[in-house]
C-alpha cells in the first residue's frame, strides 16, 4: 500500500495535468467562439429533431435573423424547400457522415439566398449521435456570375451566328441584283411589248433594285455592328448617325406604336468620336426607350431624339438626348442600373449589360452621361461628346 505522501504527490500531479486540460479546453473554445464570430460563413449546431441550439454572426448576416429570433425554430424552416434541407439532415444523422449539398434559403426579407451546405453528426463520448453541425456558405454572386456567364456565352453566339446569316444573305441579294438588271435589259430590247407594259416592267425592276440595296445596306450595317473593333475617333454627323441608328433598327420598330421624334439643330453637328462604338450606345438606348414604352402600354409612345450645344464646360460638348414616354426607372433601380448584370427587365428579356458597356464606352470617347426619369412618366438619357 502506498504512503500518504505518494498519493499525494500522485493526486497533486493529476490536479496538475486536469489544470492543463482545462485551460487547452478554455483556450479551444475561445478559439472555436472567436471564428464562429467573425466567420462571414452561416455555421449552426442542431439537436436530432434539428431544433437550433446555436447560430453564428455570419449566418445572423446571411439570412437577415438575430439569434434570439432564431432560438427553438428549426434549421429546416429556414430553407426555401425544407424537404430538401430534412433529407440532407437524415441522410447525415442515420448514416453518420459528413454530406454536402446545394441548398437555398429565405432571407428575413423574402429574397432567395443559395447556399453551399455541409452537414456533419455530433457524437458524445460513447460514440452516440446527439445532433449535427453545419457549415453553410453563401454562393449566391457566384452562382448568379456563372448564370450571366452562360447568357452573355449566348449572346455572343447569337452574334457569330448572325455574321455568319449576314455573310450567306449577300451571296443571293447580289444575284437577284444582277438577275434584276439583265431583266431591264431584255424588257428594254425586247419586241411586242407595248409601252405601257415596258414601263410598268422598269419601275418594277428598279423598286427590285432598290430593295436589294436596302438589302445590302442592313446587312453591311449588321456586319459593322457585330465586328470588334479598337477605338477609332473622326469627324461624325451626329444627326445622321442617329438617322442611321434607326433605320437599323426599322425591323423592330415597324410592328410596335411607337413614334420617332427629331428635334434636331439646324444643319449638321458634328461630334469627334467612333462610328460603330457610338452606333452601339444609341441602339442599345432607343432599344430600351421602345422596350418601355411598350410595357407601359399606351396606343402611342413616343421616343424624341434632340441634340444641342453645351458650352457650361472647359471645352465645348454635343449635348444627344433620347426620351421616352414609357414606364420609367424606379428611384432604387436608378441606383443600380450600371452596376454590370443588373437588369429590369425580366429573364430572357435584358442581360444588364448595355448600360454599363455603354457608360463605359462613352466615358472613354471623352464624354459624359446623366440620367433623369420619372416613374410613370419616361426617362431621358443625355450623353454629352466633344465637339468636332
Amino acid at each position: 500500500m502506498e504512503s500518504p505522501e505518494t498519493l499525494q504527490a500522485k493526486l497533486k500531479k493529476a490536479n496538475e495535468a486536469l489544470s492543463e486540460k482545462k485551460e487547452a479546453l478554455h483556450r479551444a473554445r475561445d478559439y472555436l467562439e472567436n471564428v464562429l464570430e467573425n466567420s462571414r460563413d452561416m455555421v449552426f449546431r442542431a439537436d436530432l429533431d434539428d431544433v437550433l441550439v446555436s447560430f453564428s454572426k455570419g449566418g445572423e448576416s446571411a439570412l437577415g435573423y438575430t439569434r434570439e429570433e432564431l432560438s427553438g425554430r428549426k434549421m429546416k424552416d429556414l430553407a426555401e424547400h425544407p424537404h430538401d434541407f430534412e433529407s440532407l439532415a437524415v441522410q447525415c444523422l442515420e448514416k453518420k457522415e459528413t454530406v454536402r449539398e446545394e441548398i437555398s434559403f429565405q432571407h428575413k426579407t423574402g429574397r432567395i439566398v443559395y447556399c453551399e451546405v455541409i452537414l456533419s453528426p455530433l457524437t458524445n463520448t460513447r460514440g452516440k449521435v446527439i445532433g449535427m453541425a453545419g457549415v453553410c456558405r453563401d454562393i449566391t454572386a457566384w452562382k448568379k456570375f456563372k448564370e450571366d456567364l452562360i447568357r452573355v456565352d449566348r449572346l455572343a453566339e447569337v452574334g457569330r451566328i448572325a455574321s455568319g446569316i449576314v455573310h450567306e444573305l449577300n451571296n443571293p441579294v447580289a444575284v437577284i441584283g444582277e438577275i434584276s438588271g439583265w431583266v431591264g435589259s431584255v424588257a428594254g430590247d425586247a419586241e411586242g411589248l407595248s409601252e405601257e407594259d415596258r414601263e410598268e416592267i422598269k419601275t418594277s425592276i428598279r423598286h427590285i433594285g432598290e430593295q436589294t440595296q436596302r438589302c445590302r445596306n442592313i446587312t453591311h450595317q449588321l456586319l459593322s455592328f457585330v465586328r470588334e473593333s479598337k477605338l477609332a475617333t473622326s469627324s461624325l454627323d451626329a444627326h445622321e448617325l442617329l438617322k442611321e441608328t434607326i433605320n437599323l433598327l426599322t425591323p423592330e420598330l415597324k410592328f410596335t406604336d411607337v413614334e420617332i421624334v427629331y428635334n434636331f439643330l439646324e444643319g449638321p453637328v458634328f461630334i469627334n468620336s467612333d462610328k460603330q462604338l457610338l452606333e452601339q450606345v444609341f441602339v442599345n438606348f432607343i432599344s430600351n426607350a421602345v422596350y418601355a414604352v411598350k410595357e407601359k402600354g399606351e396606343k402611342r409612345g413616343r421616343i424624341t431624339l434632340e441634340t444641342f450645344l453645351d458650352d457650361s464646360g472647359d471645352s465645348p460638348m454635343v449635348g444627344i438626348a433620347i426620351s421616352d414616354t414609357g414606364v420609367g426607372i424606379s428611384r432604387k433601380d436608378q441606383k443600380s442600373i450600371y452596376e454590370y448584370f443588373y437588369s429590369t427587365k425580366p429573364p430572357g428579356k435584358g442581360t444588364g449589360l448595355g448600360l454599363p458597356i455603354s457608360r463605359n464606352i462613352i466615358k472613354n470617347l471623352g464624354g459624359s452621361l446623366s440620367l433623369e426619369s420619372e416613374p410613370g412618366e419616361g426617362t431621358t438619357f443625355t450623353v454629352r461628346l466633344p465637339v468636332s
